[in-house]
């Protein structure tokens, strides 16, 4: 028997699903690695001398650390394309004949500085799946919502993002 193809409606039940909370720890060799890597020269994240003089009193981490720490993790769906990556939620369901994927954009909002030594946790949910008709076919919108909080739960960050996929 053929399965049923996956329709908007189905695919609108997963909004709210939320994936596992991913943690990190803000280390100092952390912090001096991904400036290295993008050539930061901005002393706050790289000189202690001077960034003990601030109104932080320590080196923090780069507020775009966060875009580079957010996880994906390979498909749950066995139909997705070889290498196909989606968000860390659990059995998010996919769209059926999906033929490929394109990052929608992001927007970030950052709330308080990450200094070494502070743990962070985001948590993503599915916040909206909609379709619009391309030139070459279906095209599904899947935007996420993720909140990052430190180990004092307080909120670090809100990151919105939109994925396209290709049907």
């Amino acid at each position: 028997m053929a399965e049923r193809e996956v329709t908007l409606e189905d695919l609108r039940k997963q909004i709210g699903k939320e994936g596992p909370p991913v943690t990190v720890e803000i280390e100092k060799g952390m912090i001096r690695r991904f400036v290295h890597a993008v050539d930061d020269p901005n002393p706050l994240w790289r000189d202690a001398e001077y960034a003990r003089k601030t109104k932080y009193g320590g080196i923090i981490a780069p507020p775009y650390l966060l875009c580079a720490a957010m996880i994906l993790t390979e498909p749950t769906d066995p139909k997705a394309p070889p290498g196909f990556m989606t968000p860390s939620i659990p059995d998010m369901k996919l769209p059926q004949n999906l033929k490929g994927i394109l990052d929608g954009g992001g927007e970030w909002e950052i709330y308080k500085p990450m200094k070494v030594g502070d743990v962070i946790t985001a948590r993503t949910k599915l916040a909206n799946i909609y379709e619009r008709q391309g030139k070459i076919g279906k095209m599904y919108f899947y935007v996420s919502e993720t909140n990052i909080v430190n180990q004092r739960n307080e909120q670090v960050a809100k990151a919105t993002g939109t994925l396209i996929l290709y049907a």
